[in-house]
C-alpha cells in the first residue's frame, strides 16, 4: 500500500513489464560506493553510504548475516518518441561487505547474483520519471506525452505528474490543466472510448497510439470539461494530431471531435444494471464491474465506481520525529498549501490542490511523507514499542518501515527488507531524508532470507492486485486482469509463511494488503492459520478506530465508505 512518492505506487504486481527492463552493463558486484557527501542531502545521495546501517543502534546489537556480496541489476526504462526517454537514468549498484558499520544496504547473493532472475514485481519501469527532461509547456502536449507513456509502455501517470509539479512552470493554472486532463481522461477512459468507437470508421481499436490519445484527450474536453469550448478542444487536438501523425490522422482527429461535440448532449450513457452498462456508466472494466455486482449489489457497486472517480487529495504523514500534525499543518499553510486532518488516522493530512512532494519544502526536509489514510493505520496495527526489534518484509518504498521507526521513538531496530535494487534505493533515499535512524535496509527475497534473530514483530505488507487503489492510480484499472487474483494469493501466502517464520513465541505478525477482494485478504488469512497452527488471530479492536475494523477483527477500509483507499489488514500472535 505503499505511496511515497509515487503516492506508497504501491502495488507491486501493476508495475511495468519484464521487457521493460535492460540488463545493467557489467559487473557491478566488486565495485565500492564513495563514502562522501553527507547521506542526509537527497543532492548526494548517490556517493553517500547506502542504507542506515550504519546508524548507532540504541537498543540490540547489529548481528552480522552472511549476505555474500551481489550484482545490482537495475530496471531501465525505455525511451518514448518526439522529446526522447523519461527515465532518469540507472543508478549503479556497489557491494557491501556483511558488516553494516561500514555503511550500506545488505544484499542477498541468492538474489543479486542469480542469472537470469526474473524482476520483481516493480522493478520494471521503477526509475524516478519525474527526474527525466521536462514536459512541454503546452498543458495539452504535456498530457498527451503522459497518456502515450502510459498507454506504451507501463509508465506511472502519478510519478511523471509529481515531477512536472516539482519541476514547476511559468503558470500555475497549466499544471492544474495538465493534471487535470491526465487524471480525468484516465479515469473516464471507458466511457471515453465508448463514445469515440463508433464515430471512428475504422474503430478506435485500428488507431495509431498517438491518434488514439489525442483523440481520448479531445474528447475528455468535450464530454467533461464545460470550461473548455468544444472548439479550442477540437482545435488544440487538431494541433497535436498534426504534429504527432499526419494530415490524414489530423483529419480524422478534426472530423470525429466535431462530430462528437455537435452530438455530445444527444449521447446517451447506458444506465442499466447490467454488467457492460455499468462498465460504460462508471467507467472501470467489465471484469471488474461483474464481480463487484456479485459481492456488493447495485446500489454499492455504483457507489464504488463513483468514489473510484472522484478527485482524490493526497495524504501526508506527519514524521512525529520532527513534530506534530498540528505543526506540519501549521508548517505547509506557510507555503500556501492548505491541509486538514484526516478522520482516521492521528498521523495524516490531506492536501487540497496539486502539490507535487518535492515542491513541499515540509517534504524535503523530512517532515512529512506521502501516504494515504489507510496506510498509515498499519503501523497503529502493528504498534511497535520502545527497544523492539522489527522486520518489514516488503519494505519499499518506505512508508511503513518509516512509520514504524516513528511510532516506537526511533529506540530499537527495523529491518526493511527489498527484492529488487532500485526498489531497495529508493527506499534508502526515503529513510535517510525521514532521518530514521533505526531503519536497516536489505536487499534480498524475503521468502528465503536467513535472519540469525527472531523479531518481535513482522510486517508483511504483500504485493497484491491493487484493486483497492485504482481510484488513486486510475492508470492501473485499464492494465489489470482477473488472473492477477489467480496468481497473486499463492505469493501472498509464501510471504506471510516467511514472515510467521520470523516472529519469535509471543511475536506479533501482521499481514497487510492495498486491496478488499476476498481471494487476497480472508482467504489468505484462513490458508495461513490452517497451515500455521502456531499463530492466532488478534482483533484489530481497541488499537484502530472503530470504524476501520469489520466484525471478523480485520482491519478494513473501501473507498465509497471510507472516502480512502481501500485496504486489508490482519494482526497474528505466536504462541
Amino acid at each position: 500500500m505503499n505511496q511515497d512518492t509515487p503516492p506508497d505506487d504501491r502495488s507491486r504486481a501493476e508495475e511495468g513489464p519484464e521487457s521493460a527492463r535492460r540488463p545493467a552493463a557489467g559487473r557491478r558486484g566488486d565495485r565500492r560506493r564513495s563514502q562522501a557527501g553527507r547521506r542526509g542531502s537527497p543532492r548526494t545521495f548517490d556517493n553517500a553510504p547506502r542504507g542506515q546501517a550504519g546508524a548507532v543502534n540504541r537498543s540490540r546489537p547489529i548481528y552480522p548475516e552472511s549476505a555474500g556480496r551481489g550484482r545490482s541489476r537495475n530496471g531501465q526504462g525505455p525511451n518514448g518518441r518526439a522529446g526522447g526517454g523519461w527515465s532518469g537514468g540507472t543508478r549503479r549498484g556497489g557491494a557491501w561487505g556483511n558488516d553494516p558499520r561500514r555503511g550500506g544496504i545488505r544484499r542477498d547473493a541468492r538474489v543479486a547474483d542469480r542469472p537470469g532472475r526474473p524482476a520483481s514485481a516493480g522493478s520494471a519501469g521503477f526509475e524516478d520519471e519525474s527526474q527525466g527532461p521536462p514536459l512541454p509547456s503546452n498543458p495539452r502536449e504535456a498530457a498527451l506525452r503522459i497518456l502515450q507513456a502510459v498507454d506504451t509502455r507501463s509508465a506511472f501517470s502519478d510519478r511523471m505528474l509529481d515531477g512536472a509539479h516539482a519541476r514547476g512552470g511559468p503558470d500555475p493554472r497549466d499544471l492544474g490543466l495538465m493534471h487535470e486532463l491526465v487524471k480525468g481522461t484516465l479515469r473516464w477512459r471507458g466511457r471515453v472510448d465508448w463514445a469515440l468507437d463508433p464515430r471512428v470508421h475504422i474503430g478506435l481499436a485500428k488507431v495509431q497510439p498517438w491518434i488514439k490519445n489525442v483523440l481520448r484527450l479531445g474528447a475528455y474536453q468535450i464530454l467533461f470539461l464545460d470550461r473548455i469550448p468544444p472548439h479550442a478542444a477540437v482545435d488544440e487536438s487538431v494541433k497535436l494530431a498534426h504534429k504527432y501523425g499526419h494530415p490524414g490522422t489530423a483529419g480524422l482527429v478534426n472530423s470525429v471531435l466535431r462530430r462528437l461535440a455537435d452530438e455530445k448532449d444527444s449521447i446517451a450513457v447506458p444506465n442499466g444494471d447490467d454488467p457492460a452498462s455499468l462498465a460504460v456508466w462508471g467507467s472501470h472494466p467489465e471484469w471488474l464491474v461483474d464481480r463487484w455486482l456479485g459481492r456488493f449489489g447495485v446500489e454499492a457497486a455504483r457507489a464504488l465506481m463513483l468514489a473510484n472517480n472522484r478527485p482524490i487529495p493526497a495524504g501526508l504523514r506527519v514524521n512525529r520525529l520532527r513534530g506534530t500534525r498540528e505543526q506540519l499543518i501549521e508548517r505547509l499553510a506557510t507555503e500556501d498549501v492548505t491541509a486538514t486532518p484526516a478522520r482516521y488516522s492521528p498521523d495524516l493530512v490531506w492536501v487540497e490542490g496539486h502539490h507535487g512532494p518535492g515542491s513541499l519544502a515540509a517534504f524535503r526536509e523530512g517532515w512529512c511523507t506521502v501516504q494515504d489514510e489507510s496506510e498509515s493505520l498499519v503501523g497503529r496495527l502493528v504498534a511497535p514499542q520502545p527497544h523492539e526489534r522489527l522486520l518489514d518484509l516488503c519494505a519499499a518504498p518506505g512508508g511503513k518501515c518509516t512509520h514504524l521507526a516513528e511510532l516506537m521513538g526511533d529506540e530499537g531496530e527495523v529491518w526493511a527488507m527489498e527484492r529488487d535494487a532500485a526498489r531497495a534505493a529508493s527506499l534508502e533515499h526515503t529513510v535517510a531524508r525521514l532521518a530514521t535512524h533505526s531503519v536497516h535496509v536489505v536487499q534480498g527475497d524475503g521468502r528465503t532470507y536467513t535472519f540469525p534473530m527472531p523479531f518481535d514483530r513482522v510486517l508483511v505488507d504483500a504485493p497484491c492486485s491493487g484493486l483497492g487503489v485504482i481510484g488513486r492510480r486510475a492508470d492501473a484499472r485499464w492494465r489489470k486482469g482477473p488472473e492477477a487474483l489467480r496468481e497473486m494469493p499463492k505469493v501472498q501466502l509464501d510471504l506471510l509463511a516467511a514472515g510467521g517464520r520470523r516472529a519469535r513465541p509471543g511475536g506479533v505478525l501482521v499481514y497487510s494488503v492495498c486491496s478488499f477482494e476476498p481471494e487476497e485478504t480472508v482467504a489468505v488469512v484462513e490458508r495461513f492459520l490452517r497451515q500455521s497452527p502456531s499463530f492466532v488471530l488478534e482483533s484489530a479492536a481497541g488499537l484502530l478506530p472503530e470504524g476501520v475494523v469489520d466484525e471478523n477483527g480485520f482491519m478494513l477500509l473501501v473507498p465509497h465508505v471510507h472516502g480512502c483507499d481501500g485496504a486489508f489488514a490482519a494482526r497474528f500472535r505466536r504462541t
